[in-house]
């Protein structure tokens, strides 16, 4: 009795795990894989906005036997630009410029897009910030268990490019604008997910969609920022660091230089802030003006005291006057370099 049981029990579990196989297997066979690749010609960012604008060609191959999948090509070509500024949904199919069959169920279709897209500029580390651009596609109709992306690699390979430079024209790599400079994009497929039904009570709760996402790193040079802002930042501190050098008694033209470059700072500090959008956090840019103001404010304060040590009449107070101009001669540069090198960590 306890044999037969146990024959039993391992033919169920073996039905029940070979049916599981089977379903796999066809679920996965069932799946359309979409190659999906993008050439791009140009690409111009608007920090202070938010968007870029894009021109590219992209193209998109893929099976598919409706007969047996009961999806159209126009079905799997509805795709949307999920990050796109005024596209219509649907509106790839206007893009397309040639299509055709390369063998039995095997489609090739192309086109061309020019249009802007959003984008999330991180200015944490602003002026040596690193900037995606991405370009992010999703079909509308299709869940991830009818349709997938993947990114055309055999295309790029073929182009014999290097792979941080795949889909972008040599116009784009060699761009000498002053203002950022490409430097590596990444093709990678990912899942969009929809935590709702959108009111439909035949809809699952949460969905999912396949994506194939575009992203196009880019940073600025690091020599035009340096004169642009370093540079000047030292001239102004320069004048305060003149004050170690007066005469205790000359207290008004101390406090002259420090008011005035105060002054200059804060003007500078504006000036930069008025070429970035509106942000809630503190850049790296601020905190070497935070510096800055910080060496002032204390530059000042040492004048003061240094002018009552040695008005004093006291010459150990006059001897601990010229020992604090020494001292911060030497204290002054370093904070200021140091607070440049260690905020860009």
């Amino acid at each position: 009795m306890k044999e037969k049981l146990k024959i039993f029990i391992w033919i169920f579990f073996s039905v029940i795990y070979n049916h599981s196989i089977v379903a796999n297997s066809i679920s996965k066979d069932s799946i359309i894989t979409v190659k999906y690749g993008i050439y791009l010609k140009k690409i111009n960012p608007d920090f202070k906005e938010g968007k870029f604008n894009a021109e590219f060609y992209w193209w998109a191959i893929f099976k598919n036997d409706k007969t047996k999948t009961g999806i159209t090509n126009e079905e799997i070509l509805n795709l949307e630009y999920v990050n796109g500024f005024e596209c219509e949904i649907g509106g790839i199919t206007k893009e397309i410029q040639e299509s055709k069959e390369l063998s039995p169920n095997l489609f090739y279709y192309t086109g061309f897009h020019q249009g802007a897209f959003y984008f999330n500029p991180d200015f944490k580390m602003y002026p040596f910030d690193v900037q995606t651009l991405n370009i992010t596609l999703e079909n509308s109709l299709l869940p991830i268990n009818s349709l997938r992306f993947v990114p055309d690699s055999g295309s790029y390979l073929l182009s014999k490019q290097k792979k941080n430079n795949w889909g972008i024209s040599d116009d784009i790599i060699n761009n000498n604008n002053e203002n950022y400079k490409f430097f590596k994009t990444e093709i990678t497929s990912g899942i969009g997910i929809y935590n709702s039904n959108f009111g439909d009570p035949t809809f699952e709760p949460q969905s999912k969609y396949g994506r194939i996402n575009i992203g196009v790193f880019i940073n600025r040079p690091f020599a035009p920022y340096i004169s642009k802002l370093i540079i000047p930042l030292m001239i102004i501190l320069l004048l305060v660091y003149f004050v170690f050098f007066l005469p205790a008694e000359k207290i008004d033209i101390s406090a002259g230089l420090t008011v005035t470059s105060l002054l200059s700072a804060i003007a500078f500090q504006l000036a930069i802030s008025g070429e970035l959008p509106e942000i809630g956090y503190i850049i790296y840019i601020d905190k070497v003006f935070y510096t800055c103001y910080f060496l002032i404010a204390i530059s000042l304060a040492q004048s003061l005291l240094t002018f009552y040590l040695d008005d004093s009449g006291d010459e150990k107070k006059k001897r601990l006057a010229v020992n604090l101009d020494i001292l911060f001669r030497i204290l002054f540069p370093i904070v200021f370099f140091s607070s440049v090198v260690l905020f860009a960590i």
